[in-house]
């Protein structure tokens, strides 16, 4: 009744563990004395591996959905593994085919049985299964510890990214400054040996960081073996050195400061940190965002595999088809009849934009770049261009001048990675290669060439585009959208509106270079960014990054990047013919809004038709495939989501070849359906913040940590919707 344990203490390899297999007492009362119990035992130097039948869940989604209950002892035991540094492998590692449920008990299943490991040792865990058993109504739980039967994974040269803790290494400066003064006596072909310097600092980053490394090790080991000698000769002389153990101490936790440091850079937690000092929490964070990264199942042809080769194989095959496929849309010829609509520039604001590249040009887009981002394929991050700006900016200047003599960037700017960020946590649309999204991590010293044209083309980009596209233009807000279609909801009254929300499928991906040309050639922007835009898609290319290996290349044709700084603005000019095509046209009748015609509104891809009568959706629709049809863009029919709001006369559930709701749905992220009363929308999200804050009430963050965590991951995801919701003051209160 008051619970059993089983400890055996032994070393493997070289590795001192602790093996505990537990069973937990059936009442709360009894189940926290037990935990409390082997917290003293679970606090070691070893690796420990806890395992049994906890009769408790710390995780709701671990068990039926039942009426709410408090059980204080799922408190008790997360806090306590946690503050040991053990990981739930079950909630980590499990897979999509694992069953849910370890404990099986007529209509109330829970995921009862669990294993918790040392952080430690959680990359070398894999294999997590749980089997029923014929004899018991538990299931039985393994999990494998140690080398898979693949060698482990080397260096990967390809993804090396440089060590930012170099740049204030003075070896390493004093390297990177020669080898900027040796490029800047290079007075030719200043491309060729730009590429040869990265490659350079490259070699120089990593023979310091290896030297780096070495020393600190060896020096952590010499700190280790001498504060044994001296715990030996205290245990036969008392007090005689407890000045060198604790400097020793001290120089140690130095050490282990710095490793934690940089696992919290690595598991992109450090803007929650809000200074408290980083702990061994911070490896089992690091290792976490690893294992949350990797794609571990995806179906291909019509198969589910956990193949590593196969999961690369699917992602190339699709990335291939959809990147390396140029083809002229077959209404290309049509494309002038949507430009007639779009303005030109002046010749004058040509012949400004026309201006050479300047020094004040590089040194402001250098100065903008974003810190503590992923760096491309060439590994330099923005910190290390800032921290050699005063050099590096006249030789870029020197690059970007001499690639317009030649019509030819280095030919490191046409390289990228892909990294794939999944588009739900839903399983099911994560075994699936259309359930990720794409995000290209350019080098950042392409970053700064379209940072120079993103600033020019930022300039004049309002007397471009309507203000019906608020997507990337500065002194527009996605909020504008939104509030314009709460206001035609909210007034529409014994009107009629019908409201289209069109779905672009693989809109940025679908963009074809040569239309994209068209565009920017008609609306006069002059040959520093025509030229400029040529250049970055010329032969560009990209290699997929998945489970840490690179994938073969892959020629980019179409699209425009996901992660390059030109892509927003790009992307508006390209969207812009449709939708100026939409507001000039004399068959579609839009809402009138205060005296004000609303016919479109756009957010990138996120595009929205306004209809005031049934004859304007039809030739909505007609003009949406004309569009396609000339720029070789596609809508996706069936994600659409078209609503009738008012008095019209019938609704019809299908028309115009598209399905039509009387309740309006989700815009922009934004739950219109409860723009008449938001209670039942903000009781639910009360409920769900409640539950994200008890996550993180056994962390030991400071008042200022925690202000930290609330702005970020709590008030962050409802402040967004507040804007244009109101939330009722007992859920404020809440």
């Amino acid at each position: 009744e008051c619970g059993r344990f089983i400890l055996c203490d032994f070393i493997l390899s070289g590795v001192q563990w602790r093996l505990m297999c537990i069973y937990a007492p059936n009442t709360a009362r009894d189940r926290e004395v037990f935990f409390r119990f082997l917290h003293s035992y679970m606090e070691c130097d070893k690796s420990v591996v806890l395992m049994g039948d906890f009769n408790c869940v710390c995780d709701e989604r671990d068990r039926t959905a039942q009426a709410a209950y408090s059980d204080s002892s799922s408190s008790v035991l997360k806090e306590i593994v946690e503050s040991c540094g053990l990981e739930d492998v079950g909630a980590l590692c499990s897979r999509r085919d694992d069953f849910r449920f370890t404990h099986f008990q007529n209509a109330s299943h829970a995921r009862l049985d669990r294993i918790y490991v040392s952080v430690a040792v959680l990359r070398a865990v894999h294999d997590y299964r749980v089997k029923p058993i014929f004899f018991t109504d538990h299931c039985f739980v393994s999990v494998k510890v140690g080398r898979k039967g693949s060698p482990t994974t080397r260096f990967n040269w390809r993804l090396w990214k440089l060590n930012r803790t170099l740049l204030t290494d003075k070896q390493f400066t004093e390297t990177v400054r020669e080898l900027l003064g040796t490029m800047a006596k290079r007075e030719t072909a200043i491309s060729e040996a730009w590429d040869v310097f990265k490659e350079d600092v490259k070699l120089a980053a990593v023979e310091r960081a290896s030297n780096i490394t070495f020393q600190s090790r060896a020096r952590e080991k010499e700190l280790k073996r001498n504060l044994n000698a001296l715990c030996l000769v205290e245990c036969e002389q008392p007090g005689t050195n407890n000045e060198d153990i604790r400097y020793i101490k001290s120089e140690l936790d130095k050490i282990y400061l710095e490793k934690y440091k940089g696992a919290v850079v690595r598991a992109r937690s450090e803007k929650f940190l809000c200074g408290e000092q980083p702990t061994k929490r911070a490896l089992a964070d690091e290792k976490k965002y690893a294992l949350s990264r990797e794609i571990r199942e995806i179906e291909y042809k019509g198969t589910i595999s956990s193949d590593t080769a196969v999961i690369e194989g699917a992602f190339l095959e699709y990335y291939q088809h959809l990147f390396g496929e140029k083809r002229t849309p077959i209404g290309f010829d049509k494309l002038n009849d949507f430009l007639t609509h779009m303005p030109k520039l002046h010749d004058d604001v040509k012949t400004w934009l026309e201006g050479d590249i300047t020094q004040t040009e590089v040194d402001h887009a250098i100065e903008s770049l974003a810190r503590q981002k992923t760096p491309g394929p060439d590994g330099l991050c923005a910190e290390f261009y800032q921290t050699f700006k005063d050099t590096i900016s006249p030789l870029l200047l020197r690059v970007f001048r001499e690639a317009y003599e030649n019509q030819r960037l280095p030919l490191s700017f046409a390289e990228a990675h892909t990294i794939l960020i999944p588009k739900s946590e839903d399983e099911k649309t994560r075994l699936k290669v259309t359930g990720y999204r794409p995000i290209t991590l350019c080098n950042t010293d392409y970053k700064i060439f379209t940072k120079i044209l993103t600033r020019r083309l930022q300039s004049i980009i309002g007397s471009l585009i309507g203000n019906h596209q608020t997507c990337g233009i500065k002194g527009r807000s996605i909020q504008t959208n939104i509030h314009v279609a709460r206001s035609i909801l909210e007034t529409v009254g014994m009107g009629q509106v019908a409201m289209i929300q069109l779905d672009f499928e693989k809109a940025f991906d679908k963009v074809q270079h040569d239309v994209l040309t068209t565009i920017l050639e008609h609306v006069n922007v002059g040959d520093i960014i025509l030229k400029g835009v040529y250049m970055a898609y010329k032969g560009c290319t990209t290699r997929l990054v998945l489970n840490n290996h690179v994938s073969k290349i892959i020629a980019v044709l179409t699209s425009v990047r996901q992660g390059c700084p030109l892509s927003p603005l790009l992307f508006s000019l390209y969207l812009e013919p449709f939708c100026v095509s939409v507001a000039a046209s004399n068959n579609i009748r839009g809402y009138s809004l205060n005296s004000v015609e609303i016919k479109v509104s756009a957010y990138a891809d996120d595009v929205a038709v306004f209809c005031s009568d049934a004859v304007s959706v039809m030739e909505t629709v007609v003009l949406t495939k004309e569009f396609c049809n000339a720029t070789g863009a596609a809508i996706n029919w069936g994600k659409c989501r078209e609503v009738w709001q008012g008095m019209w006369d019938l609704k019809p559930r299908f028309f115009a070849g598209i399905t039509w709701e009387n309740i309006p749905c989700t815009y922009l992220g934004v739950p219109l359906e409860y723009y008449k009363s938001s209670t039942p929308y903000w009781t639910e999200v009360a409920k769900v913040l409640k539950s994200k804050a008890d996550t993180w009430t056994n962390r030991g963050l400071s008042i200022f940590a925690r202000a930290t965590v609330c702005n970020i991951f709590l008030a962050a995801k409802i402040w967004y919707i507040l804007q244009v919701l109101s939330c009722p003051r007992v859920n404020i209160q809440k």
